[in-house]
């Protein structure tokens, strides 16, 4: 049995933008690109929907000059070293005069590729705390259920690994495409916000400053039919693509439905959920069908609206917020979907809260 002993979060260098904010800028650049009167006009028209609403992201530095690879993955590599010393920090300060080590550091990031990777990075800051043959591992190109895979990996470790850091750091404002001229390009780029954040997972409830049992985990992949939902495509870097919109948002509310219904004896007695706002209208749809209420979805709405989709770090942020609030013994539902076709649920349970 392992337990999250600690959800170390951080806000990511750069200004809060918010829908009003942006949009001045994304409506210049898409009446710059080269389209015909009615293509336009959808362009137009869906970037209004997708901004609607008082809505709140953080994106990295500059985020709205990136034009180049290069300085792209530059401002990936310099805002990730910066959310990585907060995060080392906060680490630090959690672990200190405990004798606390870590034998695995698990990080997931699908919006930069670095070398060596954020496991490595982490590893330079810990010193003291990780040992020369810690196991390290960097998940890739994931998606945005990089962050519950990286904790299932953990769940599923030899017994030996006592004490394991999982992080996810996404930084999705690096990915903006001025040149893109369909809706999809421009769905992601007014959807996902940046964040980061990190999970001290042990086998030991009384350390650190909760307890949040790992439940159970359970994966669905929908490879052979969903294959194309979600995928990266190609310009001056890496661009957000899906399969058109109708058929996105049929096919992904299907299959995590049909997933949650093999599971819905066990989350059918709990109230409080941690869902990856993939979308609101997508989250909202979604429980409906399944016949949630509509307090079961406040902390995730709360988030959306705060934070936009923090891909793979969105679903540990919300879990943080729920255990904070909710009585121990109180279960916590985890449901989370992405590219591949990947629905994934869990469950965790509050077992030790310590007032800071």
């Amino acid at each position: 049995m392992r337990f999250i002993n600690a959800i170390f979060t951080t806000a990511t260098p750069g200004e809060v933008w918010s829908n009003k904010d942006i949009f001045p800028h994304y409506e210049r650049a898409i009446n710059a690109l080269p389209l015909a009167d009615e293509e336009h006009d959808k362009l137009m028209k869906a970037v209004r929907y997708f901004l609607m609403g008082e809505r709140t992201r953080r994106g990295i530095p500059n985020w709205l000059d990136l034009q180049h690879f290069k300085e792209r993955a530059m401002a990936f590599e310099t805002s990730a070293e910066a959310i990585l010393d907060t995060l080392a920090e906060q680490i630090t300060q959690a672990t200190e005069g405990s004798g606390i080590v870590f034998d695995a550091i698990l990080t997931t990031t699908s919006t930069g590729n670095l070398m060596p990777g954020l496991s490595y990075r982490l590893a330079h800051r810990l010193k003291q705390v990780v040992r020369p043959d810690s196991m390290m591992i960097d998940l890739g190109n994931v998606g945005c259920t990089g962050g519950i895979k990286a904790l299932n990996l953990a769940n599923q470790l030899d017994s030996a690994f006592e004490n394991i850091l999982v992080v996810s750091l996404e930084l999705p404002s690096t990915v903006i495409n001025w040149n893109g001229t369909s809706v999809d390009v421009w769905q992601g780029q007014c959807t996902f916000g940046d964040g980061a954040a990190a999970l001290w997972v042990s086998k030991r409830p009384e350390l650190g400053e909760m307890a949040l049992k790992l439940e159970q985990i359970k994966y669905v992949q929908q490879a052979a039919t969903g294959l194309n939902l979600i995928r990266w495509g190609y310009s001056d870097y890496y661009t957000f693509r899906l399969a058109n919109e109708k058929t996105f948002n049929r096919d992904i509310q299907a299959f995590v439905a049909e997933a949650l219904w093999n599971t819905e004896s066990i989350w059918r007695q709990t109230t409080h959920w941690a869902i990856h706002p993939a979308g609101i209208t997508l989250l909202l749809r979604l429980s409906r069908k399944l016949g949630l209420p509509r307090e079961a979805l406040s902390y995730s709405v709360a988030h959306y609206e705060k934070f936009s989709n923090m891909s793979s770090a969105s679903i540990l942020h919300i879990l943080k917020d729920i255990a904070v609030d909710v009585p121990v013994g109180t279960a916590i539902n985890l449901v989370t979907m992405g590219a591949g076709l990947n629905v994934i649920y869990g469950c965790v349970k509050k077992e030790k809260l310590t007032d800071t």
